[in-house]
């Protein structure tokens, strides 16, 4: 796993310096602490950064193809490298290395953009091509591995992570906070793809490639790959079951290719058990396992993950976390993102990961399953009631809608009422938003509520769930999760954690063979009396314990409520009534807000701890980066 990072001038008469791209590069070597590489083409300059996992002796990057006209800078494995290796050498191709970069050197020089449809794995990779001065950035199917890029009146600049970008001068010096971005943030915990917190950068979606040229230095995105989540009918039970186990075992089994040592995360739950379990199978020698638990007991987990580590045999190693090893790392985490980001199980993702890295180099995770396999049955699956309401006339909507107001808050029902007369697409993203409509007008400053007038922050996820109205709803929300919260959240949050510890995480469910097989299975076999991952659990049942698969839904939950109201409380205090230095927010509604928190409202656990996220991101990041161009 690595950094990868790069420049193209687009006057072709400036040269551009080692410095550059060294700046840029170092600013990620915790993604790559083993080796530093570079190269200078006149114009255009790859930097690198390399964590070694295979062919540890060879394969250092930037690599080129033998007569130095490609160059290539690299981040992710290809999993079908041997295989597309003899395919390239039949067709004449020869070998230097016997590592996957060079396979997609050689790939590019017979395929062009389109190598990428023939890669099986997660990446993220920039491609120079000196004979046509041309540059081809490309991303994973799902967004496993992460690439920003901006181009500016001076040149196209790209890396792994945005500080990379943000280290050089040109950028840093005129960084501008882009408010939209600020505007869906305060929905989702998260700065939406393609979008960036910056104006004028932006995040390559999955599934694309970029291309630019200096003949015009004009961008060309293009999707190579898409799945939707229609059901295929005509097959039976037991021939769905069949081949999902087949895929599960595939993606797992070629997961276990490295040259350093191996493990996995063990939640209990049943999607790293899955991994877990196959890996057991498969493996000579006992699995590595790795758990984070609570000292709050209504959030830990490590006995569940202490109980499937001793049914596999494992070699099972846990940390219980105490609120005062979260607050000590809070600000330094959220800063590693570089852009806001409140997704609290950032901290546990980042112990679990450290706590792995002193034994192994690489893990496999369970991320995906929810997904795939309807592991949100409560916003997957539509009410009835919800369904039937939708078709009354809108005046009548409207009208439930305003006696609905009158009722005290937590009467059930209510949250779909309140906004009964809006599309049920826009209701569920209002009704997953951190800060919903009204909150968002009432916390916003006045300049910034003028700004964002007709300005949707749901602009990035309604295409989603919009776009395909003739099927099923649950099948509509898994796609919108595959292609939103998963990778804007979910493997983000995986990425930054997992390599702030210099660890490679591999995330098998996420095969996107396995994926365009999941998508096709019918939902029947997927949410069942209104539990999810049905036909996962029935195919898992004889390898895993039962109480696995009795095992009440938890996620990666942290105990947030309670250290922010304990360990947490002068930190928020401090921050939040010190904050809004921007000017996006109005003070006193903040005020408010963490007043009606502190008084025990639980329903602004995730707002207080997103205002805090973003104030500490204001503070410690732009603002250090500000200081830091001034000096």
């Amino acid at each position: 796993m690595c950094g990868i990072s790069g420049k193209v001038y687009t006057n072709t008469a400036r040269l551009v310096t080692a410095g550059e791209i060294e700046a840029m590069r170092d600013t990620m070597v915790s993604r790559g602490p083993d080796a530093g590489g570079l190269h200078l083409d006149r114009h255009a300059g790859l930097g690198h950064r390399r964590l070694s996992i295979i062919d540890l002796a060879g394969s250092v990057q930037p690599m080129s193809n033998e007569d130095g006209t490609v160059w290539i800078v690299y981040n992710g494995e290809i999993y079908n490298f041997v295989e597309l290796r003899q395919e390239l050498l039949a067709r004449g191709h020869r070998f230097r290395t016997s590592g996957d970069t060079e396979v997609i050197v050689h790939l590019y020089e017979e395929f062009g953009r389109d190598c990428v449809t023939r890669l099986r794995g997660m990446f993220a990779f920039a491609i120079w091509d000196a004979r046509s001065d041309t540059l081809l950035l490309a991303r994973d199917r799902i967004g496993i591995k992460p690439l920003y890029y901006t181009l500016n009146d001076q040149a196209f600049l790209f890396g792994s992570e945005l500080k990379a970008l943000v280290a050089d001068e040109h950028v840093r010096a005129r960084r501008e906070i882009d408010a939209e971005a600020v505007h869906s943030y305060l929905s989702f915990l998260c700065v939406p793809d393609p979008a960036c917190i910056y104006r004028g950068i932006r995040k390559l979606p999955a599934g694309h490639t970029l291309t630019i040229g200096n003949a015009n230095a004009t961008l060309s995105l293009r999707r190579y790959w898409n799945v939707a989540f229609r059901e295929e009918q005509g097959v039976a039970d037991e021939a769905w079951e069949e081949r999902l186990l087949e895929l599960l075992q595939e993606a797992v089994r070629i997961r276990l290719v490295a040259d350093v040592p191996l493990g996995a995360f063990l939640s209990g739950g049943i999607d790293s058990s899955t991994v877990v379990a196959l890996m057991a199978r498969l493996m000579d020698r006992p699995v590595k396992t790795f758990s984070i638990g609570f000292a709050e007991t209504a959030y830990n987990e490590a006995s569940d993950a202490k109980r499937v580590a001793r049914h596999l045999g494992t070699d099972h190693t846990e940390l219980i976390l105490s609120p005062t090893q979260a607050r000590s790392v809070i600000p330094s985490l959220l800063e590693h993102f570089d852009e806001p980001f409140a997704d609290a199980s950032a901290i546990p993702t980042h112990y679990v990961s450290k706590l792995a890295r002193e034994q192994v180099t690489v893990v496999l995770s369970g991320d995906g399953g929810d997904e795939l396999f309807g592991g949100y049955p409560w916003r997957q699956v539509r009410p009835w009631y919800q369904r039937h309401l939708s078709r009354l006339p809108r005046p009548v909507r409207s009208g439930i809608r305003r006696v609905t107001g009158m009722l005290p808050p937590g009467v059930r029902g209510t949250n779909y009422l309140r906004r009964i007369d809006i599309p049920y697409e826009r209701y569920v993203l209002d009704a997953m938003a951190v800060f919903d409509d009204g909150d968002r007008r009432e916390l916003y400053a006045p300049c910034f509520a003028e700004d964002m007038k007709g300005i949707d922050p749901y602009l990035h996820h309604l295409p989603n769930l919009t776009g395909s109205t003739d099927r099923p709803w649950d099948a509509r929300m898994m796609e919108y999760d595959l292609k939103t919260y998963l990778p804007n959240d979910v493997l983000t949050k995986v990425d930054r954690m997992s390599m702030r510890a210099s660890l490679e995480t591999r995330v098998p469910l996420l095969d996107h063979r396995l994926v365009e097989f999941a998508a096709k299975i019918p939902s029947r076999l997927k949410i069942r009396r209104g539990i999810g991952k049905h036909i996962l659990k029935h195919v898992m049942a004889p390898f895993l314990p039962p109480e696995v698969f009795e095992k009440r839904k938890q996620g990666f939950s942290v105990p947030l409520s309670i250290w922010l109201r304990t360990d947490l409380r002068e930190d928020i205090l401090d921050t939040l009534s010190g904050g809004n230095r921007h000017g996006f927010f109005n003070q006193r509604a903040v005020e408010r807000l963490t007043e009606a928190f502190f008084r025990g409202d639980a329903s602004r656990d995730y707002q207080v701890w997103t205002l805090y996220a973003f104030e500490l991101w204001y503070r410690n990041v732009y603002g250090a980066a500000a200081r830091t161009a001034v000096a």
